[in-house]
């Protein structure tokens, strides 16, 4: 239960990070993948009133945004998950599994520093986290009621 509450603690880290650095971070996506074919670019030629840079900062804090909500309710189900919830501990578990699997997007994206160090650490926490729920930590939470 600690392990997604800390999972979704650096859920909100990583989506902070992508708040803070969006334009830059847009910006670098759009410079390392300018056109069908053609060489990168410098970032600094990205134009910030394009459609697509636009498209991309809707598609980046809505992520974030998201993020930092569901992160919000898996507190709240871990913690309901410590006084012995069953059905919550279900629901606790396709959350973090759901997290671990955008996970796999950072593979595509242009992300900071700090948001994929938060990443990695949520995936790896998320998988400790799905196996507590249902393994020995659950098993504990169950017998504390």
């Amino acid at each position: 239960m600690y392990a997604a509450i800390a999972a979704a603690t650096l859920n909100v880290i990583s989506a902070i990070g992508i708040i803070v650095s969006g334009t830059e971070t847009i910006k670098e996506q759009i410079a390392a993948n300018s056109d069908m074919g053609s060489a990168p670019i410098s970032p600094d030629e990205v134009d910030i009133h394009s459609d697509r840079f636009e498209g991309l900062q809707m598609i980046y804090s809505g992520l974030a945004y998201s993020t930092i909500f569901w992160s919000l309710v898996l507190v709240l189900l871990a913690w309901l998950a410590l006084r012995g919830g069953g059905a919550v501990r279900i629901f606790a578990t396709i959350i973090v599994i759901i997290s671990v699997l955008f996970k796999a997007v950072d593979v595509f994206i242009t992300l900071p520093t700090l948001t994929l160090v938060a990443d990695v650490l949520v995936a790896v926490l998320g998988v400790v986290a799905t196996i507590l729920f249902f393994g020995a930590g659950g098993k504990a939470a169950r017998q504390g009621r």
